[in-house]
């Protein structure tokens, strides 16, 4: 059922990704065009156009984005800190291939993040926990990135503990649990993008993990000022990354992947 869910999501985000449907918009008023279709022509065409620039121009994606943004507070107060854990998805898996040198995405302020965390923590374990999450050609592993950037950044190897196998945020929380079976004294920081931190929160939480302390990084939106203009690729990127988070909220908690219990420290 696991490779079931994930090569389901993979391709139904092919088809619900917003880019797709304002392309689908258009070839199907182009086509309503050719067939002499002129009222529903016009009706999709002036639509398509409207929703290009109502992203391009106006902060919509920020909006949609920082809902998911606000719910973790950064950097929150922490006592004992038995672990830190490091979600995959701030490496660049192809880019590491073909110059055969550690690269990351624009998720890399996750390891900045840990590495901090681990120089204020010397005691802490370190997690690491993700595979590939391409459907096709996988590239070589997110945890054998992960172990020479945060190596070469200076923590201990023997603090590492890495997890390679899983191929989404389910299988991160899964495989990581199974890996740690006794928590130890203290919470474990949860290291991963702002955006992605509610439905991280609840899918760790699912998979049985206790005394969280969500640490969210890699924030994307700024103010809604900063935000009106035009910017077409960079509105829509934002509003890819909004709607995919949605859409994984609501098949996790469906499928029951992600609870809405609180896990977390005082939770």
């Amino acid at each position: 059922m696991d490779t079931i869910f994930f090569i389901a999501s993979k391709l139904v985000w092919m088809l619900v990704r917003p880019e797709t449907l304002l392309v689908l918009a258009v070839a199907a008023g182009l086509a309503a065009l050719v067939l002499r279709r002129l009222r529903l022509a016009a009706a999709l065409l002036l639509s398509s156009c409207l929703a290009f620039l109502a992203v391009g121009a106006l902060p919509l994606s920020h909006l949609a984005l920082a809902s998911l943004e606000r719910v973790w507070p950064a950097d929150p107060p922490v006592g004992e800190v038995a672990g830190i854990i490091l979600l995959g998805g701030g490496e660049d898996a192809a880019a590491a291939r073909k110059w055969r040198r550690p690269a990351v995405t624009d998720a890399g302020d996750r390891y900045l993040a840990t590495i901090d965390l681990a120089r204020r923590h010397p005691e802490a374990r370190v997690l690491f926990t993700g595979g590939s999450g391409r459907l096709f050609g996988a590239e070589i592993s997110e945890a054998r990135i992960a172990r020479e950037i945060l190596v070469s950044a200076g923590i201990d190897p023997a603090r590492l503990i890495l997890e390679g196998d899983s191929r989404n945020t389910a299988e991160n929380a899964r495989f990581a649990r199974a890996l740690v079976a006794d928590q130890g004294r203290g919470s474990w920081l949860l290291v991963t993008s702002a955006f992605h931190m509610p439905r991280a929160v609840e899918t760790f939480c699912a998979a049985g993990w206790q005394d969280l302390v969500p640490w969210p990084t890699d924030y994307r939106t700024a103010s809604l000022r900063d935000g009106i203009g035009w910017d077409l690729s960079r509105n829509l990127d934002l509003l890819n990354v909004a709607v995919r988070e949605w859409i994984g909220i609501l098949a996790y908690r469906s499928t029951g992947r992600a609870v809405a219990a609180d896990c977390t420290r005082g939770g």
